[in-house]
């Protein structure tokens, strides 16, 4: 059995995204100072709400995540859209986020850059990009992200040692909505094959959005 790299394991874990629908299917939900609560239906429902099919002998399901956090809507969008606040909080459990370069428009760039603990692969610095496909303010983010280099051209998974599973580009995309005075935000990454890829993605994407939930807690 071929071996997989473990850093480009942990890069993918921390690949991300959202959706305005989030109806069925596998999802997560957690106060962002509060107990997460994890619901799985013994019956996805259809893809069109997120949620699993199948294509041949290949099954696919979203990473559908809701949090909600105790920070006003504004704050939040901006956590994910003003590189010095990306910085604070981008990469899993142990890993900091030396720089990030976003062009925040519908067809801008952006590149998150995360570096890992030097404990780990040495410090080892990693890189994702992506293209923002539609914006709403306030409201909706949609964007590609793959991996690539530390100038924002896309890397081949197989080339990191990925399973042939591991897809070259994952469609994703962030959803706000204001309560009250908090926020709920969804995050999903769309079209994953079911198993342990798309597993350690959505892992990864909760250690981003505790770290998010600590940054914003502090940002008050």
């Amino acid at each position: 059995m071929k071996r997989i790299n473990t850093p480009a394991i942990v890069l993918l874990a921390v690949m991300v995204t959202s959706t305005l629908l989030i109806a069925g299917g596998y999802k997560s939900t957690q106060a962002a100072t509060g107990e997460r609560v994890t619901t799985v239906n013994a019956e996805p429902d259809s893809i069109g709400n997120g949620m699993s099919t199948a294509t041949g002998n290949v099954e696919t399901r979203d990473v559908v995540i809701t949090r909600v956090f105790d920070a006003k809507v504004e704050l939040v969008w901006k956590a994910w859209t003003d590189p010095e606040y990306v910085m604070r909080w981008w990469g899993p459990t142990g890993f900091t986020s030396p720089s990030c370069k976003i062009d925040f428009r519908e067809g801008g760039k952006f590149i998150f850059h995360m570096r890992a603990p030097k404990d780990f692969q040495g410090g080892q610095d990693f890189y994702l990009s992506g293209f923002y496909k539609k914006i709403v303010p306030l409201k909706l983010i949609e964007f590609s992200q793959s991996l690539s280099d530390k100038e924002g051209n896309s890397i081949d998974p197989a080339k990191m040692g990925m399973p042939p599973d591991f897809p070259k580009e994952i469609p994703s995309a962030l959803a706000f909505k204001r309560v009250g005075d908090k926020t709920e935000l969804t995050v999903t990454e769309f079209g994953w094959e079911v198993g342990q890829m798309r597993d350690l993605s959505e892992s990864g994407m909760n250690q981003c959005l505790d770290k998010l939930a600590e940054a914003l807690a502090k940002s008050k």
